[in-house]
């Protein structure tokens, strides 16, 4: 009882931290957007604010002469809003981009900023429709990133047509619903796990390793869709992402809340999380083992809570849900990360050969918020029970 008390107030404060953490992290959010217009309309000596400081007029100082517009603009990329300063020319045209500010992963964000992705739409006229695949080329493993640097484009071209230089616009396009073989792979996943666990199935065992492997294939190396800890952050920061281009990511939030609140379960980590398979696969070979720290026991259980807690801190703070993100799953599933994911990475699966899912046991985020969940839901029953 006093162990269960004793978590039960260090949740409580790690909650009320957490939100003190969000409401400063919102009061300082605002950023001077001033050098991003430089940097997306370097050849203006001066900017003068039109439309409540959401467009600005370009000028020269030598003849006083407005040579084009800056809109800001905001679009919901991975981690949350982006906001992007677009230049337009008198015709309409894009002439320079300049991101602002942006909550996305550093490492995949680095993939887009740097292969010139942000010039292709240097020259591309207010009329283009700014679709990914069709007249804008996205960057690879960077989509949600990618369509949110393609919406502010076609918003803030369009704002300055419409507005500044008084142009007809187009219709601007429907978002197109995102529907396939992930979404349909996960659902499958989810019922799978849910039935499986079931202490009445016969071939429980071969089932978890087929939902395992189908995880680590078609939520991994293909899609390179795991459940991270930015996407919790996100639901902290109430950064909801556009449903029709992000079903998975409701469905992998809502099911998993489902599933724990209907029983308790958590099917992610156990039935189809890709890296546990990787690590479960690499345990095969080396006949890895259940390992126990023994008496360091408490000290690493409090150590991953407490790196989470800190990492859920920073990102409030920074309202910036991957800013904090340390998992090394990209890392596998995509090639991408510092040099110290991949030497962790590395780490990791050499240990996996010998200790059964070492990163799920030390490391992994979602261990210490599965554990919050519980408990909160424990308490929360048992206040139920007294009042009925």
């Amino acid at each position: 009882m006093k162990t269960q008390k004793f978590d039960r107030i260090l949740g409580t404060i790690a909650v009320l931290s957490i939100i003190i953490a969000g409401f400063i992290g919102a009061r300082l959010s605002n950023s001077d957007v001033f050098p991003s217009l430089q940097e997306a309309f370097p050849e203006a000596d001066r900017f003068e604010a039109k439309s409540n400081g959401s467009v600005y007029q370009a000028i020269l100082n030598d003849a006083d002469e407005v040579v084009g517009y800056v809109a800001i603009a905001t679009a919901n990329g991975y981690g949350g809003p982006m906001k992007v300063a677009v230049a337009v020319d008198l015709d309409g045209n894009i002439t320079g981009m300049a991101i602002i500010q942006h909550r996305e992963t550093p490492s995949w964000y680095r993939k887009v900023s740097e292969n010139g992705f942000i010039q292709s739409f240097f020259g591309k006229s207010y009329q283009d429709p700014f679709q990914l695949g069709e007249d804008v080329d996205g960057v690879s493993s960077a989509t949600y990133t990618s369509q949110a640097i393609a919406e502010s484009a076609l918003e803030g071209s369009r704002r300055i047509a419409a507005n500044q230089l008084g142009l007809d616009i187009p219709p601007t396009p429907k978002p197109k619903i995102k529907f396939g073989i992930p979404e349909i792979a996960l659902i499958a996943l989810f019922g799978v796990g849910y039935f499986g666990h079931q202490r009445k199935y016969k071939y429980k065992k071969q089932l978890r390793w087929a939902s395992l492997l189908v995880g680590m294939i078609v939520l991994g190396f293909m899609y390179n869709k795991p459940l991270t800890l930015s996407m919790v952050n996100q639901v902290l920061l109430s950064y909801w992402p556009q449903w029709q281009s992000n079903i998975y990511w409701y469905l992998m939030i809502g099911g998993i809340i489902f599933v724990f609140t209907v029983d308790n379960k958590n099917p992610y980590c156990q039935w189809f999380c890709p890296f546990g398979a990787a690590q479960e696969c690499i345990g095969l070979i080396g006949g890895a083992k259940v390992y126990s720290p023994g008496q360091y026991r408490n000290f690493f259980t409090w150590l991953r809570r407490g790196v989470v807690w800190f990492a859920i801190l920073v990102a409030m703070l920074f309202r910036s849900p991957g800013l904090t993100s340390y998992e090394i799953f990209g890392t596998l599933f995509a090639l991408v990360g510092s040099n110290l994911q991949f030497s962790l990475l590395g780490i990791v699966l050499i240990a996996s050969l010998f200790i059964k899912r070492p990163w799920c046991a030390y490391l992994c985020p979602i261990g210490p918020l599965d554990e919050f969940i519980r408990m909160v839901r424990k308490w929360i029953l048992e206040k139920v029970k007294k009042k009925s």
